[in-house]
């Protein structure tokens, strides 16, 4: 009975993964040496967030090494049901608690109530154009160095009446946006452009 059991709930897991798959399929085409990640909507450490549908993050090769030109090199894109525009200060406010909420400074700040020293909170600066919005962000870096480090940032958005989709592209190195790094972006691309 329990063999059967074990069985039949392979099976089932095996039949219902390809439904979840198809639900937040990626919408990135990258090289295959780039790391990739979907997170959902709210997303965990910034259910500030009030958007309803899924990430899906591209990772340069070198973005991890901080002796690389492509450390903290990444793209993603939010593919949501958002029907309004982007604002200065809405995104300003979405990336805020995206990077506080990702490098844990709250958390930090609660648990080290030794020191007096609390860590600094995300700031960032938008300005938008008309290819998008550029802007830069001093962040603290919870993952590598320990310290904080400015990003700069690109963000183009578009809707899609077709897929009923709002996509907000971002475009994200500490490398200035004149730095050779930048043209990496290029070889990363939504699997169908909105016509």
């Amino acid at each position: 009975m329990l063999k059967k059991t074990v069985l039949f709930l392979m099976l089932y897991t095996v039949a219902i993964l390809p439904v979840f798959g198809q639900e937040h399929e990626s919408v990135l085409i990258a090289p295959e040496n780039w790391q990739s990640e979907i997170i959902l909507f709210p997303i965990s450490f910034a259910p500030e967030i009030d958007l309803t549908g899924f990430e899906d993050l591209r990772f340069a090769p070198g973005w991890a090494d901080s002796t690389s030109q492509e450390f903290w090199t990444y793209t993603f894109v939010w593919y949501v049901d958002e029907k309004q525009p982007m604002t200065e200060s809405k995104l300003t406010e979405y990336f805020n608690y995206y990077y506080d909420g990702l490098m844990g400074v709250d958390r930090k700040n609660k648990a080290d109530t030794t020191n007096s020293v609390k860590l600094d909170k995300t700031l960032c600066l938008f300005i938008q154009s008309k290819e998008g919005f550029s802007g830069k962000m001093r962040v603290y870096d919870n993952f590598f160095t320990k310290d904080y480090l400015i990003l700069n940032i690109k963000v183009k958005e578009s809707f899609c009446p077709e897929m009923k989709k709002h996509i907000i592209s971002c475009e994200i190195s500490p490398k200035p946006f004149d730095h050779s790094v930048w043209a990496i972006f290029e070889n990363v691309k939504l699997k169908k452009e909105c016509k």
